[in-house]
């Protein structure tokens, strides 16, 4: 059971100061740091790995957040993923509600303010849209056949030609790289490469568009946001953002730093369960989105999630007679469905009691 705070108190985070209460000494970086990891992608001699490694240890731990570049995303690539959700969000309502979301299959077309927006106009829900695609893995996964994909929703090809096969080839590729980096995060905590794969199955990919209307802060509520403050849920994302701004983290020192577009670069970030499995040492850090720039914002978020069957403990490495877990094991699946579901309802992200406390 995955307890979360009440629907009423979901966007309350003025008493989260972001200092973890393990002990760990976090650096209160101004700027994200960036992580080349070329080494694991190409399959680069073990020095390299190991020093991409290491950078990877040192950004998790200070912020839980950064840039990566040597992805293998060529900026071509990037541009016709953001060029493709522009079109898309530009269609009319109808046309988009055609594919609807859909909670047998969970994915589909989230309208402003939520799958419920007449129930929460009281709540200030987040002002953005979203299009979620089933999550994919591997095609050798062991867990492929008792967790499969679920089958994505399409607009009729005549809608938007070349969209299915686009994003079908984009999901495919970021398998490949979610790979690379599970064997980086494993290497940085002093685990072997393929710890993360043969300890918790092959790990899905989620893909989603976002896109966030301009605010107007002569019409927004007090407590509204495009994205209001939250962890992602599962082990990490990594996300494409265009180059309107507005994407916050708070670092150790309290403070709320831009992650400023950088072109070529994907942002990466730690997740809740991540966090839980590195008792804390990584950050699964507090982010935001205000769009204030005037124009309509976009950006792609790619979620990574274990299999469905997979529990989450304590590391090993993670773990010492002084340190001992202060998490008990949760269920992957468990764990990210039950905040997923408090967002659906809500309109706003889902927060893990645990995650609150942590954050507090």
């Amino acid at each position: 059971m995955v307890e979360t705070i009440d629907d009423g108190d979901i966007g309350l985070y003025a008493d989260f100061d972001n200092r973890y209460r393990r002990s760990a000494d976090r650096a209160g970086l101004t700027q994200l740091p960036v992580i080349d990891i070329a080494a694991f992608v190409e399959k680069r001699d073990l020095p390299s790995r190991q020093a991409a490694a290491r950078a990877i240890r040192e950004a998790s731990i200070n912020i839980g957040f950064f840039y990566l570049t040597g992805h293998g995303f060529a900026p071509a690539e990037i541009e016709a993923l953001l060029g493709w959700g522009r079109r898309f969000f530009a269609l009319p309502l109808d046309e988009k509600k055609k594919i609807h979301w859909n909670k047998q299959t969970g994915n589909g077309y989230v309208p402003p303010g939520g799958l419920n927006a007449a129930a929460n106009s009281e709540k200030a829900a987040d002002l953005k849209e979203r299009l979620y695609f089933a999550r994919e893995y591997a095609m050798s996964a062991a867990e492929h056949d008792r967790y499969p994909p679920g089958k994505s929703q399409w607009l009729d090809e005549e809608t938007l030609p070349g969209f299915r096969a686009f994003v079908t080839r984009t999901i495919e590729k970021s398998v490949a790289l979610t790979k690379s980096l599970g064997e980086a995060f494993a290497m940085s905590l002093d685990l072997p490469e393929s710890y993360f794969e043969e300890t918790y199955g092959r790990s899905g990919v989620t893909l989603v568009y976002n896109y966030y209307p301009p605010l107007d802060p002569a019409t927004i509520k007090e407590t509204q946001w495009s994205f209001s403050p939250h962890t992602d849920y599962g082990t990490f994302t990594f996300v494409v953002q265009d180059g309107n701004g507005g994407l916050q983290v708070r670092n150790a020192a309290g403070q709320w730093i831009d992650i400023a577009p950088m072109p070529g670069a994907l942002i990466v970030n730690i997740g809740d369960l991540l966090a839980l499995a590195t008792n804390d040492l990584y950050t699964s850090n507090l982010h935001r989105v205000a769009n204030f720039s005037g124009q309509g914002r976009l950006s792609v978020s790619f979620f990574i999630n274990p299999a469905g069957s997979a529990e989450i403990a304590c590391l090993e490495t993670c773990q010492s007679a002084t340190n001992p877990p202060r998490y008990a094991p949760v269920n992957a699946e468990e764990y990210v469905k039950a905040l997923i579901e408090q967002y659906h309802r809500t309109g706003r992200p889902g927060i893990a009691v645990q995650t609150a406390k942590r954050l507090r």
